[in-house]
């Protein structure tokens, strides 16, 4: 027996080339399946590297997102979206043409967009621009998206195409100009707010987004003359506050003070209208969403949408105590509030919230018992409702019981130390006992913490007291 160079056994002999070839216990059956399985690793493995070859964002913009947990989701969103993606998987499938592709994957972005699935809707906005680079609804929403997570010239470059194919859709020529001001690229962005009010003639948000652009110019003068556009219609509180800063940098402080008042009773900044964002609503199966949107239009002065939001909340969930719950925080009048607090109630008589809305309401109509009543029965069901205690010592106040009125309205103060209003409702109720050094102390509380509050001004200059 010989060992060869590397230290290995060499035998001599027919037996042990036959082992070496692998003929020795081995059937060829068994060989050839092995060599199969060998096959089959290198098709794998080329395939594999065929598609690593690809551009990794091609192949990012044809995935299909996997669904999310259906047993995480409202019910009603369960059969719209499952149908959604089964049309999206069968024309990818089926290899449909691009638009049809473009179409299933735009439908199914819309759904996850606006039930707050972003990383899905997005995978589904780029498949859909991959197979439809013509339709600009879906880069534009795509740029939403990537606005909503922060970034900037990717939102840019999204929105410069959809201006290139949609140049009459405004929202998109406001949405790049605010883009390009936050990058720097100024004379971009007053171009894009120029072309916007050529779109929207008049329109506020291009003269506020020119007039910020001139305040960090420095050009002040003409920061101004953009401001005071603004402010020939309804302007936001921000305007106002800008026209401040502006009047402050020239000295003229009287106007300043002007400004900011009209700051105090200034609505808050509402974002412009864009249908193509809104039209998601109808796509919305979460209550609780919608419920939170009709809140945020309300505050700034969106009624129309958020009545319309509401409405479909109140389709989807009908018998949901919240939705009448909301109705009644935002009603227009007295009536209407009292009435949906009263079928909140009827859903749940155990909901504390409503009952205290209900009581409010009813005070508000000048009906102080049956209010006591219906306020008591919410801070039996929850002690620590302030706004229960801070209504209740109202309707003990219209009764003639002063201290207990105190009492309530003190312990609501406690609950919630830093809600103005129960402030003012103390000063209000103590002036009404007759207890006027107690109320002119508690409105100067109010205009120290709060030194623009006008109903605290009108109410110690009424005592004959000053600031």
């Amino acid at each position: 027996m010989k060992t060869n160079r590397q230290g290995f056994r060499e035998n001599d002999g027919v037996g042990n080339r036959r082992r070496v070839v692998g003929l020795g216990p081995y059937s060829v059956g068994v060989i050839a399946l092995g060599a199969l399985v060998i096959l089959a690793v290198l098709v794998v493995w080329g395939t594999s590297q065929l598609i690593s070859s690809a551009d990794p964002v091609e192949r990012q913009f044809v995935s299909v997102p996997d669904l999310p947990a259906l047993s995480e989701m409202p019910s009603a969103l369960v059969p719209v979206l499952t149908e959604a993606d089964q049309a999206l998987r069968r024309s990818v499938a089926e290899s449909a043409e691009s638009g049809t592709i473009a179409q299933a994957a735009g439908r199914l972005g819309q759904i996850y967009h606006a039930n707050n699935y972003g990383e899905n809707a997005a995978l589904c906005y780029e498949l859909a621009t991959t197979k439809d680079a013509e339709n600009p609804r879906w880069l534009y929403l795509l740029a939403v998206l990537r606005q909503e997570r922060g970034e900037n010239t990717s939102v840019t470059e999204l929105l410069e195409r959809t201006v290139d194919l949609a140049p009459e859709y405004a929202p998109a020529w406001l949405k790049l100009a605010d883009n390009q001001f936050k990058q720097g690229l100024f004379d971009r962005a007053r171009a894009s707010y120029e072309r916007r009010l050529v779109l929207a003639v008049g329109d506020p948000y291009a003269n506020l987004g020119l007039a910020r652009l001139a305040l960090a110019r420095s050009e002040w003068e003409l920061a101004e003359g953009y401001l005071e556009r603004v402010t020939k219609a309804e302007a936001f509180a921000a305007v106002y506050r800008l026209l401040a800063s502006v009047h402050d940098h020239f000295g003229h402080q009287q106007e300043r003070e002007a400004a900011l008042r009209r700051a105090e009773g200034a609505r808050r900044f509402a974002p412009a209208p864009d249908p193509w964002v809104t039209q998601l609503l109808d796509h919305n199966y979460n209550v609780e969403s919608l419920l939170l949107q009709v809140s945020r239009y309300s505050s700034v002065g969106q009624n129309v949408l958020a009545q319309r939001t509401f409405e479909r909340a109140q389709r989807l969930e009908p018998n949901n105590p919240e939705v009448y719950v909301v109705l009644g925080q935002h009603a227009s009048d007295a009536t209407q509030a009292r009435q949906a607090f009263q079928k909140a109630v009827s859903l749940a008589p155990d909901h504390a919230s409503a009952r205290v809305g209900l009581g409010e309401m009813l005070l508000r109509e000048n009906r102080p018992r049956e209010a006591e009543a219906v306020l008591q029965e919410a801070i039996d069901l929850d002690p620590e409702l302030a706004a229960a205690h801070k209504n209740l010592g109202l309707a003990a106040a219209a009764a003639g019981r002063f201290q207990e009125a105190v009492e309530h309205v003190r312990r609501a103060i406690v609950l919630s130390p830093n809600t103005v209003s129960f402030h003012y409702s103390l000063a209000s109720v103590l002036r009404e006992a007759g207890r006027r050094e107690e109320a002119e102390v508690e409105l100067h509380r109010i205009l120290e913490r709060w030194p623009s509050h006008p109903g605290a001004e009108r109410a110690l200059a009424a005592l004959g007291g000053s600031r």
